[in-house]
């Protein structure tokens, strides 16, 4: 039989060209990329979906409320205390070159309150005179209700209300009230006076009355029972100025030894508004002191003035408290507190 045999034809292995393989790759990344695509579509329209099954609309939401701030109760307000002025006369012995304008601008008041004081008729003064220097301080009413024990004293020549208050620590006021005498009435030797003091030591509330002691007054012609010479202030020195946080010590030179019935008694006198009324100082010792926190507030300046003298306190048979002079009180001295 002529012609070729295609049935015993041998078949070869059929070959892919690089042709072949980048066309399925291609159309392999083709499918990837559009199942991707419609994959990251279906996720995207079903993420609400998602969002409304973790917050549905049952659960209710929390508005920010403010919460309320509970009123604060305001505190009572205490009930002030009533502070009134009233006028201290003190001792003041003229010295060299001291004029009376010089005296009034230590003192804060004016020349012609020092002259109607005194009944000065002009400003001629000299060194010696004594002169009594209304002095304006605030006084606080409940002090002047707290406890103070009454003494008794018999007048003796020389004396003013003045001069009786500022050697024992009392006022010219206290004395006015506790002896029912009107402003200006003039006391004699031999007057008994009823004393207001406050801050006066146990002590000398506790005497044994003496037997022989009169209860009657002493008769207008007694004589003086000082037998001390006045006190000398050494500390702190004249016109001195004391830091607020420093405390005030006050000393003065013994007179003797004091028997056991005798005090020095020390009074701070306020000389301005800002310096407060203190308490008179009863001591066996020659020095004082007042603390720091007595001192004015930061920023302000008390302005003081301080004496001291001693007294004798006797009991008389009756039960009587007795007070009687033991010296001449000594200079007054000044000092600032700021």
């Amino acid at each position: 039989m002529c012609g070729y045999d295609l049935r015993n034809q041998t078949q070869g292995r059929r070959r892919f060209s690089w042709i072949d393989i980048l066309l399925v790759a291609a159309v392999l990344g083709v499918l990837v990329f559009w199942w991707r695509v419609g994959t990251e579509s279906v996720q995207e329209a079903d993420a609400p979906d998602v969002v409304q099954a973790i917050l549905p609309t049952s659960i209710p939401l929390m508005d920010a409320t403010a919460t309320p701030t509970p009123t604060a109760t305001a505190p009572p307000t205490p009930t002030p205390i009533p502070v009134v002025q009233e006028t201290l006369l003190i001792r003041h012995v003229v010295q060299s070159g001291e004029t009376l304008l010089s005296i009034a601008i230590d003192y804060d008041v004016s020349v012609e309150e020092i002259q109607r004081a005194n009944n000065l008729t002009s400003e001629l003064i000299r060194a010696g005179d004594e002169l009594s220097i209304p002095v304006i301080r605030d006084s606080a009413v409940a002090q002047s209700s707290a406890a103070s024990t009454n003494f008794e004293y018999v007048v003796q020549s020389g004396d003013t209300l003045s001069t009786i208050a500022t050697t024992f620590g009392s006022t010219v006021e206290d004395l006015l009230i506790a002896n029912e005498l009107a402003a200006g009435e003039f006391i004699q030797p031999g007057d008994a006076l009823i004393i207001p003091i406050l801050g006066a030591p146990p002590e000398a509330l506790a005497l044994t009355p003496e037997p022989t002691l009169l209860a009657t007054p002493q008769s207008a012609d007694a004589t003086t029972t000082i037998i001390y010479v006045a006190p000398r202030p050494i500390a702190p020195p004249e016109g001195a100025v004391i830091a607020r946080s420093d405390p005030v010590i006050f000393q003065w030179t013994s007179v003797d030894l004091l028997a056991s019935n005798e005090w020095y008694v020390v009074q701070v006198l306020p000389r301005n508004l800002t310096a407060r009324t203190l308490p008179t100082a009863w001591t066996k010792q020659t020095s004082a002191r007042l603390e720091p926190s007595l001192a004015p507030e930061a920023g302000q300046v008390a302005d003081y003035a301080w004496l001291v003298s001693v007294v004798r306190v006797r009991r008389s048979a009756d039960g009587r408290i007795l007070l009687e002079t033991a010296s001449p009180a000594s200079s007054v001295q000044t000092f600032s507190w700021k």
